[in-house]
């Protein structure tokens, strides 16, 4: 025989001792089994006090049937009612007896009211003091409250009223005051103080250096109309602006005229000047706001002082604010200006090399 046929023949035959000993050991288990339940008493359990129907896998053992016997005893111990004790009985006699007195054993006394619990002939114990419960004490039930009718407002015919409207109509009424606007240009003016008279001071603009660009802000008279010189002249001066260099105004950082300039202001009109003898007859169409760069030590304070000036022209006179190309000034515009005075600062401090 071969290797391989030696193999399989020992194989076989281990297989064949596993299957043998596990029959084995079932038939000992089994056997022994039975021995425990013989030892166990299970031989004497047609004798076990338990009944028949009892089913140990139920809660209560299961149901179990009732013999004729027993339920007829235990529906006649339901029909039987107790039989009233005769200290009971004789107590609600003599509480019957003796409506609305009190005994002076417990101090409480007894009424009947046949709706107390649903009971007919019931006592109800009434405290010492109390009064019995009639009709005049019942208060009523679901009686609407009394309401006192308040006195409402007189009504107005329509003739009323339609004369009402014509009286306040007729009633002349009193134009409302316009708005006290405070700007930062004018709470500048009013905190510098008096200018004091030196002969060596030179006039207002003249200390401007050369401009190498100009920001500038128009504002034109509705159509048709004109600005009159001495509103303007009185304008400029309670804005701080001063009358100097080139016959026209200007604005210096403070009092002195050598402190830098911030803007300037000019007539619309060739040849744009605000002479004083020509104030009292002149009218424009426009005036010019500019300020020159570089020139003042703080140029978006100035431009916006500027334009603050020129918002204050267009509400005590009229008109529309324009750029220099005179168009409408809008938020943009304005913004792009202050771009530009921006961009202008940051070349003079790092100039290229």
């Amino acid at each position: 025989m071969s290797l391989r046929e030696w193999l399989i023949a020992i194989g076989a035959l281990i297989i064949i001792g596993v299957v043998i000993d596990g029959l084995r050991r079932m038939h000992r288990a089994r056997k022994e089994s039975m021995a425990i339940s013989s030892s166990m008493g299970a031989d004497d359990l047609d004798e076990s006090p338990l009944d028949d129907s009892f089913n140990p896998e139920l809660p209560n053992g299961g149901a179990r049937p009732v013999s004729a016997s027993s339920g007829r005893k235990s529906g006649e111990e339901k029909r039987e009612t107790p039989k009233s004790r005769p200290d009971t009985a004789t107590a609600t006699e003599n509480l019957s007896s003796s409506d609305d007195e009190v005994t002076p054993e417990s101090g409480w006394s007894a009424t009947d009211d046949s709706d107390t619990d649903g009971i007919v002939g019931q006592p109800r114990a009434v405290r010492p003091g109390a009064r019995k419960p009639g009709p005049e004490a019942e208060p009523r039930r679901n009686a609407p409250p009394e309401l006192k009718p308040e006195p409402g407002p007189e009504r107005k015919t329509r003739a009323q009223k339609k004369a009402a409207r014509k009286q306040d109509a007729e009633q002349p009424h009193p134009a409302p005051e316009p708005p006290v606007v405070t700007t930062e240009v004018e709470q500048d003016t009013a905190r510098r103080a008096a200018p004091k008279a030196e002969k060596s001071q030179p006039p207002a603009g003249a200390n401007r250096p050369e401009a190498k660009e100009v920001v500038v802000i128009n504002v034109l008279a509705r159509s048709g109309e004109q600005f009159q010189g001495p509103a303007l002249k009185n304008l400029f001066e309670a804005c701080g602006l001063e009358y100097g260099d080139l016959d026209i105004y200007h604005r210096h950082e403070g009092v002195d005229t050598t402190t830098p300039v911030q803007f300037s202001v000019a007539s619309a009109v060739e040849p744009g000047t605000f002479r004083p003898d020509e104030i009292p007859t002149l009218s424009t169409p426009g005036i010019s706001f500019f300020m020159s760069l570089p020139g003042p030590s703080n140029p978006m304070q100035a431009f916006d002082f500027m334009l603050e000036t020129a918002q204050c022209v267009v509400r005590n006179m009229g008109g529309e604010m324009k750029d220099e190309r005179r168009s409408v000034m809008t938020p943009q515009t304005i913004e792009h200006c202050r771009q530009r005075i921006r961009e202008f600062d940051r070349k003079q401090r790092f100039p290229r090399t």
